[in-house]
């Protein structure tokens, strides 16, 4: 049985594919990646096999490196929330003092989302970025 994403993850920008997840991008204000394993039937991080456990927490921290030194910031974001979206899925947001929901949570908020052209210009600038993992 191949990988399959959900509809509402189709919908977004691919930036990479990692060794178990590919990285998707959040079209909001604030940078905001996702990372979803590739492994059919995973609800949660306690449903991958304990290698696939460590692979994915290399991935979020690699990830979460590569957005810090993208996205300066005050703040990352890392959680498996999945509450509306059953699919396991690492959100990875870069959050700063001055944004517009600082210091709440983004989580039910309305937010700007970005351009088609903002889309494109962030999303290229990941590609770029991960482009470069291995």
């Amino acid at each position: 049985m191949s990988f399959e994403l959900l509809d509402t993850f189709k919908k977004k920008p691919l930036i990479a594919e990692l060794p178990l997840s590919f990285v998707l991008m959040e079209e909001k204000e604030f940078p905001w990646i996702l990372l979803i394993p590739r492994v059919n039937g995973a609800l949660q991080i306690t449903d991958l096999s304990s290698d696939n456990q460590i692979q994915l927490m290399k991935e979020i921290s690699k990830s979460s490196q590569i957005m810090q030194k993208l996205f300066p910031c005050d703040r990352l974001n890392v959680a498996a929330i999945g509450n509306k979206t059953p699919q396991l899925h690492v959100h990875i947001i870069c959050r700063a003092e001055s944004d517009s929901l600082w210091p709440e949570v983004v989580w039910g908020r309305p937010m700007k989302t970005l351009s088609p052209e903002e889309t494109a210009e962030r999303a290229e600038i990941l590609r770029k970025a991960f482009g470069t993992v291995n």
